[in-house]
């Protein structure tokens, strides 16, 4: 047969093919047909010429055809009893892109910021060929290559994706794909920075989590604070204590993202001040008033005494000559040079900021008189020392100066200096002083003396107990000042000391102040000998030996 048809065919439109065998039999069994088509939108006629132009048999099939039917095969076929002989057909069917989808890669796992993403746009069918790609996020123009790359993956690249394919006879658009990138971000509402007693939400969210299998982990300064499928983290009423760093983690079949960390700022009033006052008399009348307050943002602060302001966190002005201010955050301090009785009295400090302001008050009570000591409070053994006992300014007739060390009286008399020719280990202490005159008396505040000597012979003792077990015990104690470095040695060998070395095998090791203790387990006659025992300090050493039987 002979098989006549237009070299191409257009979609939708109707076409006409013919099947012909260049005779005819009216009365015989020979069959000519059509194989492959669709009946349901096809029909067939059939004509036999038989006339002095020519003779035929001519089977016509008028139909439609889609895409799907491109590159497919009709058959036109004659047959005569077993025997069959066809002419094929191959349908080119003009057609816009068809079965058109995007392809994600990589297709499984989460896509984390960063990472870097390829989208295929994928055609199934087109002829002819496609020309040209179009891609829209969210319905906006993103690019017009096949394969769109997102590299350097951000938050705002979470959307819906489709692709458009183009040829010459118009375009075709593939369903859209959501795009899901794993990132977990903290938001705050109202604010970042809230008043204290806010009501407050923090919120964890990856973008599209809607309808998502999350768990959500909390932590607040690194530290855990729950976990659970809730997205948020409520406050009723914010506290101070609540502000800090927060982070939360959500985890997904696929793995998990951390968000970075969200610093929350609760502000508040300032709490009640805290005042430190302070009087030193070594070496000059000098009165601290010191001041400290908690609150956010930080306070102004102010000290006034005797509702005159002395000092001020926000001023410039130049504090009166006796006095010098210093601040910081949240602190004020105020030295009073050359302290005496008209500094005595009711310190008030008062903070305030944006949220409001709180105060305290505390007395001062100068100390008129001061001890000296010369040539310092801390003196090498055998110094000549000299302390001085200044009373106040308008002491009248013969004062009497009275002595204390480490609050036990030691004299009374006319002369305001105690002296120590040679000063010993024996005389530190803790030195207080009292003015006594005709207007009353008055007491200095306690000056500490040391004095630094080296370690005098120590004193060694033994103990060998036989009832459950054989246990030697050693020990050596010494007197000195600054404390010494106590080491044990039996002939050549070290055995133990305070700092520094570690034990033996069967020994127990106990150090203190100026003091070693040895205890020696399963005590065997190889540990019998000379012990010595030697310390050391800045001042100098000194050693001691003993005998040690088992």
């Amino acid at each position: 047969p002979s098989a006549a048809a237009s070299e191409e065919q257009t979609e939708g439109q109707r076409s006409s093919l013919e099947c012909s065998t260049p005779y005819a039999c009216p009365w015989g069994s020979a069959v000519l047909r059509w194989e492959g088509y669709d009946p349901r939108v096809s029909t067939v006629s059939s004509r036999v010429q038989l006339d002095t132009s020519g003779v035929g048999h001519h089977l016509t099939l008028s139909t439609t055809f889609s895409w799907r039917d491109h590159s497919k095969k009709l058959l036109c076929e004659v047959s005569y009893g077993s025997r069959k002989a066809s002419r094929e057909v191959v349908l080119r069917v003009r057609h816009t892109p068809k079965d058109i989808q995007v392809l994600v890669s990589p297709s499984t796992g989460n896509v984390h910021v960063g990472d870097t993403v390829t989208l295929t746009c994928e055609v199934g069918s087109s002829h002819p060929p496609v020309s040209g790609y179009h891609w829209y996020k969210d319905g906006a123009v993103m690019g017009s290559e096949r394969v769109l790359t997102l590299r350097g993956v951000r938050r705002e690249d979470h959307g819906q994706y489709h692709c458009e394919a183009q040829n010459a006879l118009g375009a075709g658009t593939a369903p859209a794909v959501t795009l899901h990138v794993f990132s977990a971000e903290i938001s705050a509402s109202p604010a970042a920075e809230v008043l204290e007693g806010t009501a407050t939400t923090l919120s964890c969210d990856v973008p599209g989590q809607q309808g998502q299998d999350l768990n959500y982990t909390w932590y607040r300064n690194s530290e855990w604070l729950k976990e659970g499928t809730a997205h948020t983290l409520l406050f009723p009423a914010v506290a101070a204590s609540d502000a800090g760093y927060y982070s939360c983690k959500v985890t997904n079949s696929q793995g998990s993202d951390t968000a970075q960390p969200f610093s929350l700022s609760v502000t508040y009033p300032p709490r009640i001040p805290t005042i430190t006052l302070f009087q030193e008399t070594q070496g000059g009348r000098l009165a601290v008033v010191h001041c400290a307050v908690d609150s956010h943002p930080p306070a102004t602060l102010a000290i006034e005494h005797d509702g005159t302001v002395l000092a001020s966190s926000g001023a410039r002005a130049v504090p009166p000559q006796r006095f010098s201010v210093s601040a910081s955050r949240n602190s004020l301090r105020l030295e009073i040079r050359d302290a005496g009785p008209r500094d005595s009295g009711k310190y008030r400090c008062t903070a305030s900021n944006a949220h409001g302001n709180a105060s305290a008050t505390k007395a001062l009570v100068t100390r008129a008189a001061e001890l000296l000591i010369q040539p310092s409070a801390e003196v090498r053994e055998g110094t000549a020392v000299t302390l001085t006992c200044v009373g106040p300014g308008d002491t009248a007739g013969d004062p009497l100066y009275a002595w204390y060390r480490n609050g036990r009286r030691l004299r009374e008399g006319p002369a305001p200096t105690l002296s120590f020719p040679s000063i010993r280990g024996d005389d530190a202490g803790a030195f207080q002083c009292r003015v006594r005159g005709s207007k009353g008396s008055d007491a200095s505040g306690a000056v500490p003396l040391r004095v630094l000597y080296p370690p005098r012979p120590p004193v060694l003792s033994s103990f060998l107990q036989t009832q459950g077990g054989r246990l030697g015990i050693i020990q050596c104690t010494v007197d000195s000042e600054p404390e010494s470095n106590l080491t044990l040695w039996r002939g050549d060998t070290l055995v133990a000391c305070t700092r520094g070395c570690p034990p033996a095998p069967r020994l127990r090791v106990t150090p203190s102040y100026n003091s070693l203790r040895v205890e020696i387990q399963e005590v065997v006659l190889e540990d019998e000998g000379t012990y010595e025992c030697q310390a050391g300090n800045t001042q100098g050493n000194a050693s001691r030996a003993m005998e040690f039987r088992a």
